[in-house]
């Protein structure tokens, strides 16, 4: 993570736990958003579906980390529980 990343959407702990377990990240497509249900397909194959305020659109890739509950859209992270 650089000092560009924008992780303020999160909280601190989402921030060093997504950090202290880098391999946790999940590359994912979304599949669809409809009022704040984000539904991701990970490259992995697995569906995932999360609440959150990301702005995000069918196609858009992502990635998703589960433990620390965190969407990256680029360099901003979102909550996405």
């Amino acid at each position: 993570m650089s000092d560009n990343d924008t992780t303020t959407r999160i909280l601190a702990i989402q921030r060093v736990m997504a950090c202290a377990s880098p391999s946790s990240w999940r590359d994912a497509l979304v599949l669809s958003v409809v009022d704040g249900l984000v539904e991701l397909a990970t490259l992995a194959g697995d569906v995932v579906r999360v609440s959150t305020g990301a702005p995000v659109a069918a196609g858009d890739p992502v990635a998703y980390h589960p433990t620390a509950e965190v969407l990256a859209l680029g360099t901003d992270w979102y909550p996405a529980r």
